[in-house]
């Protein structure tokens, strides 16, 4: 199966099951995949997940809280065809929503508060909250 975008196809295939009320999904491993899995656990979505060496896949733990689970919103901002890339001073800006938005950035992977923290801009990736 060849994905034009796989962290689009991870974050699809976590949010299917968190609509269908599975606690856990498992999608294809990649380094970039499992840094993003560590990023949403230290937010508190995940309440753990762990790198299948053997099967090469990521099995992640969706948190759930009064049995409602504590994604309510995920949304890749950047596509192949559009990336959206944020200097330091216009991430205050975009980033107004409630949630966290997922910033690479050539020191590796931050939160909008922790890139403002740094005060470091980069390519949005995605949205969740």
């Amino acid at each position: 199966m060849c994905f034009s975008d796989p962290v689009a196809n991870m974050l699809t295939m976590i949010r299917n099951a968190n609509m269908r009320g599975y606690h856990n999904v498992s999608f294809p491993h990649s380094s970039f995949k499992l840094k993003i899995c560590e990023k949403i656990k230290e937010n508190g979505f995940f309440s753990h997940y762990w790198f299948d060496e053997k099967k090469k896949i990521i099995k992640v733990f969706i948190k759930h809280q009064n049995k409602r689970s504590k994604i309510n919103e995920l949304k890749k901002i950047s596509t192949p065809s559009k990336h959206i890339h944020l200097k330091k001073k216009e991430i205050n800006k975009f980033c107004k929503r409630n949630g966290f938005f997922i910033i690479s950035t050539s020191q590796g992977l931050f939160t909008n508060k922790e890139a403002i923290k740094k005060n470091i801009g980069g390519k949005v990736i995605f949205f969740i909250r």
